[in-house]
């Protein structure tokens, strides 16, 4: 930690320095003020479940005494110190005791024990790829908090007569979702594409439609209708932090709504079965995750593995004659454990924010061939979610790859980094790159193109994003490089690689209409 205690001490003598009652802004502010290394996924965590009734949430505080009440939706009042029952500053073991403890050696502070795959930057100590600074992520302060409210969207089978809204949707991962948020203790909710927002109790007529039916625009009413009749009866929703399990066309323009009325928001996952036609998309449960910090999908080492031994192949041998040593069988498409590492490093490092350089300093950029990844900030992440009316996250939103041994690179003059990423995808003509149609495509309304030239996209593109790269000696087997890296951070822009059908259907469906 780069604090000298742990959180749950330092909240002690935050709520010493709290009025009678304060919101979370309060202790938000003070901790920038005091403690500005804290994290607010660790500031909102101690907040919830150091308040009482908010340990059952959170089974971490199940040892803490309470140090705040909560007095009103939103409002707390710091218990005073003499009724807390803890002493936030114990003192520590005499060296006597600790002499007689365990086999009587003294053990030095611990140190990080794990060699990360690719080395921390000096310069500052991040809790995961997404570069944001905080405490290591593995302490104790950096449990995820608690939502304050579970949004459940319906999906697959349903009763076929009137029921509480509980009860109508049967699909297994809505009975899941549903039961782990009636123990969570948040209040939750079920989402409706006819109905809107309802009260687990309240009855309902079956809805014959899920909201992926639905036009976009219907979808964009319907989540200001649902965050409207949420507000009417949660109250304000500013510091709220509301989670989302739903499909995706629940769960895009609803973020944006949220967002809008200054909750925090994340998604879980609840998929049905009966959408068969939609491809299953690996690590969707890593997307889901990630959310919650709005961070990249981490490389998952076991596709990696998984996807490398795909490529091993069993060739029939002649046996040896006798006396003869049989010659190596040399399988070019084997693939070793420095293809895996390779693989691996590549997806790693092109997540890692780290790693960035803002669009407007692409002049920058090597000059040889690699991968790319244009990588978003959360303002323009939040943009793209309401352009595109489907979740996008911040982090890789696109991934491409330039100077490969193919018959693009013959056709291509621009077989280097910095040329196509500057001179082609930010400053050039966007019908040559891909990327910039798509932006064009996506954010034509929002800033008011004339011209799929206009230069008010590649002001947006360098407000917004940055990119990484990942440079090679050569183009060999770099097209296979960039699909693996693909499949692996499934970045929403890459139109012609995505394996949701709704992303693809979605893009298509705009790049036809600006047509």
């Amino acid at each position: 930690m780069k604090y000298d205690r742990p959180v749950w001490q330092i909240m002690h003598e935050c709520a010493d320095a709290m009025p009678e009652v304060f919101r979370y802004d309060d202790v938000r502010g003070w901790f920038v003020e005091h403690y500005p290394d804290v994290n607010e996924a660790t500031i909102r965590a101690h907040l919830i479940g150091l308040t009482e009734g908010g340990r059952a949430k959170h089974v971490q505080f199940a040892p803490r005494s309470p140090v705040f009440r909560r007095v009103a939706r939103g409002e707390y009042s710091p218990i005073p110190a003499a009724e807390r029952g803890e002493d936030p500053n114990p003192p520590g073991p005499s060296a006597s005791r600790l002499k007689m403890s365990g086999n009587g050696h003294h053990h030095a502070p611990p140190t990080a024990s794990a060699t990360p795959a690719v080395p921390p930057p000096p310069a500052a100590e991040t809790d995961d790829v997404t570069g944001s600074v905080g405490p290591a992520a593995s302490t104790f302060d950096d449990a995820p908090p608690m939502p304050d409210i579970i949004l459940l969207g319906s999906v697959g089978e349903r009763v076929n007569v009137p029921a509480p809204a509980k009860e109508v949707y049967r699909e297994v991962s809505f009975q899941l979702s549903r039961l782990d948020a009636e123990l969570s203790g948040s209040e939750w909710f079920i989402l409706s594409a006819e109905h809107g927002l309802l009260a687990p109790n309240e009855w309902m007529s079956p809805d014959s439609r899920t909201l992926a039916d639905m036009d976009p625009g219907y979808r964009v009413v319907w989540a200001s209708w649902v965050v409207a009749r949420l507000q009417s009866l949660v109250g304000s929703l500013d510091g709220m932090i509301v989670r989302v399990d739903a499909p995706d066309a629940f769960v895009g323009p609803l973020f944006a709504e949220l967002q809008d009325v200054g909750a925090a928001v994340s998604s879980g996952s609840i998929v049905a079965e009966e959408v068969d036609e939609v491809d299953e998309v690996d690590g969707a449960d890593e997307v889901a995750a990630a959310a919650e910090q709005d961070a990249p999908v981490p490389v998952r080492h076991d596709e990696l593995v998984e996807a490398a031994a795909d490529r091993l192949s069993v060739h029939e041998i002649e046996p040896p004659r006798d006396g003869e040593v049989p010659a190596p069988v040399v399988d070019p498409d084997l693939a070793t454990v420095s293809d895996i590492g390779r693989l691996q490093s590549a997806g790693h490092h092109l997540a890692d924010v780290r790693h960035a350089v803002p669009a407007d300093e692409a002049d920058s950029l090597p000059t040889s061939p690699g991968l790319y990844a244009w990588i978003v900030d959360p303002i323009g992440a939040r943009v793209l979610n309401r352009c595109l009316r489907l979740p996008v996250r911040t982090g890789v939103v696109f991934v491409g790859e330039v100077g490969g041994s193919t018959w693009h690179a013959l056709i291509d003059p621009v077989v280097n980094l910095r040329d196509h990423v500057s001179g082609v995808q930010l400053n050039g003509r966007t019908r040559a790159s891909t990327f910039r149609m798509t932006l064009a495509t996506v954010l034509g309304d929002h800033l008011g193109l004339t011209s799929l030239d206009d230069p008010r996209l590649t002001e947006w593109m360098t407000e917004h994003l940055s990119v990484t790269t990942w440079p090679v000696d050569d183009g060999d087997n770099l097209r296979e490089l960039a699909r693996h890296v693909i499949d692996q951070l499934d970045p929403p822009l890459n139109v012609d690689h995505l394996a949701s059908a709704e992303y693809r259907a979605r893009l298509l469906q705009m790049r036809g209409e600006l047509a």
